[in-house]
């Protein structure tokens, strides 16, 4: 087919049939075949099909007089667009690549210099290698200085020397018709622009040596301006401060906050606005921290402007203003019920609402609680690191710690660790768990019969669980000797080995042998009958003392998706069966319990890639391990959010600032991540409590530099505004970002049908049970029956689909085999299972690893 490739034809016939049945879409997905049939009927020869499959499906077609009639009007469209592509047509012309200026001062002497913003690295490379052989080095406009184009392409600022105003027609490379280099490299060359047309405004750095280009028209009051202009502006700039000349151009000092200065700006076309910025004092509000603050009736509110136009600031309440300039304050009285407050400056207002009550009324909360998430309350659920405990606070505290004790046998033992933004959810493979369970405390835990587990916060709340053992037909038993041995009611029982680096393998008959890595010690050989399945996956890992920590090497087998392998391959069931003994097993050292956890892993990626197919596996392989507010954080302080450049403070600063803000942030609005999910929603009012946020945050940063004695940074952070230079516009595509990377977006593309996936994207799976689950498997299978093979599935089966991705303790008491071929048969289940359980070990270990 001319002029098309086979990505594009794969993409027009997926938007054709998008309204095509469930059978039809299924087969859509594979786009080789999908390519292969278009093509073969469409006249083309393709070396995919073999000529019986392309004549059997002609043949098809033919019988059908709607397809026939189709393929018939394809084929007219494909030769009339062949004929018109025999038609030259003109080259789209490139985007223009526009230019930035700034001005630099050094030692009293100020130079123009320009920059270029980088382009594709490739067409770069090959420009610079084709103007490097021909020394090209052109005057820009034909009135500067020789610019090499090392420089030009460098995206490096380079000083540009001017002679005299450049001509308003002239081209920015004179001569790039005569220039012998490729066509292509000619036209980047001709998109290249830069406007250096008086007046040109500059925005003064806080290091007052550098001025960027300002291209808005609307600028801030509170900043300092250097404004080039000719010699035939200055007389209406007389009187202003100089700065000296670059080429032909003059440079001046503007100070908006000089009504003369401001008049200046506004003839040369910029409009000048100060905005509203302003602090309370007084009484402090009733409760901290709220949306709309409350206060009694009577009490007394402190309007103190910050930064304010030349004519002074307009505070208004219930139709009564007052005007406040310099450094007056304005005294507001509280009244009864709900008012705004509104604060001008300018053409600007802003607006605060607050409400007043007859008397206050006292609220008792706990200040922190902790609550278990498992319900699998058991050592091995402990020890395996699948037991989790959530720490809350409503309070906005800091430092607190976590300590962890647990009492078994008689004695005691606990660890302490710092706890960070709350809530936080803490797995017993974290911290403080990972320094409590040594090998010791491993093996008293489980000689010993009901261990309690108490969690404290300080000195603010405690609560205590007692664990269970999980009952099992057999069990194992380490001898003083180090000898292990698999015990019952009738005495010691066979078992086999299986090794680490072939973990699917069943277990082979014999002993224990010291190896160089993991040995999973699986019962061998019991009566089912007697023993039940259950005792199959009693298993226990062992390994040696020293060993090296990473991945082991494990040999990947060839994967079948089918319920049993054979030849070297494996099935489903094999690996189900693989994961469950590995995931289930005692360890009572943490060397075998890490070993444990990396080779599960390993299981549970084959066993994805079986079920919904190896581009999901491919795409789960590689995403980030991602905490939301963290990233956040990071994302934020990359882009140099969440500060006023007015103000020049360390970085250091700014950050603890920055993680001030999101901490309070993330206790106001826990729900911003479902607000900045498509569709975007998150309105001013929320944006008000962002404001807040860093406010307050400006506060409790300056408040502890003030009391280690540095008053010039707390100083410094009493100034800072974050609403001059934070718009809810430059926070959009951070947010966007951050809120795509916890609900694993990529992920969301690929369940089926696809445009079912916002019913799951949008729930919170973090604190969800197995039965809450099914329950939303089970809604969505009701309205989505067309998107399944066959009938849709009862819940038993959702039930253990469900519990082998999220707590497999649970799956080995349900019907895991009968949910097998659901598994197999149903990728769609398969996905939307799985795109939960990720969800859920994200929230819960800040991954989905």
């Amino acid at each position: 087919m001319v002029g098309i490739d086979d990505e594009s034809l794969y993409r027009a016939i997926r938007i054709s049939s998008a309204n095509s049945s469930a059978r039809f879409s299924t087969l859509l997905e594979d786009a080789g075949i999908v390519v292969a049939v278009a093509k073969s009927l469409l006249g083309e020869q393709s070396l995919e099909l073999c000529p019986e499959t392309v004549q059997r499906i002609a043949d098809d077609i033919a019988a059908d007089h709607v397809a026939r009639r189709s393929v018939a009007s394809a084929r007219r469209i494909q030769r009339q667009g062949s004929r018109e592509q025999q038609t030259p047509t003109k080259t789209a012309a490139l985007p223009s690549i526009k230019g930035t200026l700034q001005l630099r001062r050094r030692d009293d002497a100020l130079s123009l210099e320009a920059s270029f913003p980088p382009i594709e690295p490739r067409l770069v490379a090959r420009l610079r290698r084709a103007l490097r052989r021909r020394r090209y080095a052109p005057r820009l406009w034909g009135v500067t200085t020789r610019i090499p184009s090392e420089q030009l392409l460098s995206s490096i600022p380079f000083a540009l020397k001017l002679m005299s105003v450049p001509p308003g027609d002239s081209a920015l490379l004179p001569g790039l018709v005569e220039l012998d280099i490729e066509e292509d490299l000619r036209e980047t060359l001709h998109s290249f622009d830069l406007n250096v047309t008086p007046p040109l405004l500059f925005a003064v750095g806080a290091d007052n040596e550098v001025a960027r280009l300002v291209r808005a028209s609307n600028i801030a009051g509170h900043r300092t301006y250097w404004l080039l202009t000719t010699a035939a502006d200055s007389p209406s700039l007389a009187g202003f401060p100089t700065l000296g000349e670059v080429g032909p151009f003059a440079c001046y000092v503007l100070d908006p906050t000089d009504e003369r200065a401001c008049q200046a700006l506004s003839n040369h076309g910029f409009v000048v606005g100060f905005g509203v910025s302003v602090a309370f004092a007084g009484a402090p509000p009733l409760v901290h921290h709220a949306t709309i603050p409350a206060f009694l009736a009577g009490d007394r509110r402190i309007v103190v402007p910050r930064r304010s136009s030349p004519n002074g600031v307009l505070v208004e309440v219930d139709g009564h203003a007052v005007r406040a300039g310099g450094d007056e304050v304005v005294r507001v009285v509280v009244p009864v019920g709900e008012h705004v407050l509104r604060v001008s400056s300018g053409l600007e207002s802003r607006d605060f609402v607050f409400r007043g009550v007859p008397k206050a009324t006292p609220i008792a909360m706990a200040v922190c609680g902790v609550s278990a998430c498992s319900s699998d309350l058991t050592v091995q659920a402990l020890l395996s690191g699948s037991l989790a405990f959530t720490v809350e606070s409503f309070a906005p505290l800091e430092g607190l710690e976590l300590t962890v004790e647990i009492e078994a046998g008689g004695h005691k033992v606990f660890a302490s660790a710092p706890l960070g933004h709350l809530p936080q959810t803490i797995t017993s493979e974290l911290e403080p768990f990972a320094s409590l369970l040594d090998d010791a405390t491993r093996e008293l835990l489980i000689r010993t019969p009901g261990p309690i587990v108490r969690l404290r916060v300080g000195r603010l709340c405690e609560r205590t669980w007692t664990l269970e053992h999980r009952v099992r037909p057999c069990w194992w038993v380490r001898g003083s000797n180090g000898r292990v041995a698999l015990s019952g009611e009738m005495g010691e029982l066979p078992f086999g080995e299986v090794d680490a680096a072939t973990p699917h393998y069943p277990p082979a008959a014999g002993l224990l042998t010291p190896g160089l890595d993991a040995r999973l010690l699986v019962p061998f050989g019991l009566s089912l009958t007697d023993y039940g399945e259950a005792a199959s996956f009693t298993t226990f890992c062992a390994a040696p003392k020293r060993v090296p920590l990473d991945p082991p090497a494990i040999h990947k087998p060839p994967l079948w998706r089918r319920r049993r392998g054979e030849r070297g391959a494996v099935g489903l069931e094999d690996l189900v069966e693989a994961y469950l003994r590995w995931s289930l097993a005692e360890c009572d050292t943490v060397i075998a319990a890490i070993r444990r956890k990396q080779i599960t892993s390993v299981i549970d990626g084959w066993i994805a890639e079986i079920c919904c197919g190896p581009a999901w596996c491919e795409l789960e392989l590689h995403l980030p391990w991602t905490e939301p507010w963290g990233s956040l954080v990071d994302l934020a302080h990359k882009r140099g959010l969440g500060r006023d450049e007015y103000v020049d403070l360390p970085e250091r600063v700014w950050l603890q600032a920055l993680e001030a803000a999101i901490t309070e942030l993330r206790r106001e609005l826990p729900e911003l991540w479902s607000l900045a999910r498509p569709p975007y929603d998150i309105s001013e009012r929320d944006w008000r409590v962002v404001e807040l946020a860093f406010e307050r945050a400006y506060e409790s940063v300056g408040a502890r530099y003030r009391k280690s004695g540095d008053t010039k940074t707390s100083d410094a952070l009493a100034e800072a505004d974050f609403t001059a230079d934070n718009k809810p516009e430059e926070w959009r595509p951070i947010l966007e970002t951050v809120s795509a990377q916890s609900d694993l977006l990529p992920l969301a593309s690929l369940l089926l049908p696809s445009d079912a996936a916002l019913g799951f994207v949008i729930i919170n799976p973090t604190e969800m049970s197995i039965d809450e689950f099914c329950e939303e498997l089970t809604r969505w299978v009701q309205q989505n029956r067309r998107a399944l093979a066959g009938g849709p599935p009862n819940a038993d089966t959702f039930r253990a689909i469900v519990a082998l991705w999220t707590e497999p303790e649970a799956a080995v008491r349900l019907d895991w085999r009968g949910a097998l071929d659901t598994m197999l048969a149903e990728r769609a289940v398969a996905r939307a299972a799985r795109y939960l359980a990720l969800r859920r070990r994200q929230a819960r270990r800040g991954g989905v690893g």
